[in-house]
């Protein structure tokens, strides 16, 4: 799964300044691996499906698909010519892609994001 903003996906696809070849092959994007809910142990499918664990952002069926989670531990950039490469599965609305980078913000900051980031701004 690409867990890039989209931003960064178009400064390849369309960029506003033409990349050089080197660029264009260096060019690397943020992605995390996505598995079954069902491949988690115990307790951890309800607790990823509740939302209760920031490392797995859980994303429910749809259509044939059953449901599967990102493990956000595990992201890690790659050559996005190899991304390109690999056929969509789906895509995220704009309120699904919302709760990915609330998730994100949960795992790196922790369960109490939201009193650092006001901090943060008062600080400011």
């Amino acid at each position: 799964m690409i867990v890039a903003h989209d931003c960064v996906c178009d400064k390849y696809v369309e960029p506003r300044r033409p990349l050089t070849p080197e660029a264009v092959a260096a060019f690397t994007i943020s992605v995390a691996p996505v598995h079954g809910l069902d491949e988690l142990t115990g307790d951890r499918q309800a607790h990823a499906r509740r939302g209760e664990m920031p490392r797995y952002f859980f994303m429910p069926a749809e259509g044939d698909r059953a449901d599967l989670v990102a493990d956000l531990w595990l992201e890690q950039p790659v050559l996005f010519s190899h991304v390109l490469e690999r056929p969509r599965i789906s895509s995220l609305s704009d309120e699904w892609r919302a709760r990915l980078w609330q998730q994100f913000l949960r795992l790196r900051l922790g369960e109490d994001y939201m009193t650092f980031l006001r901090e943060l701004v008062d600080a400011a």
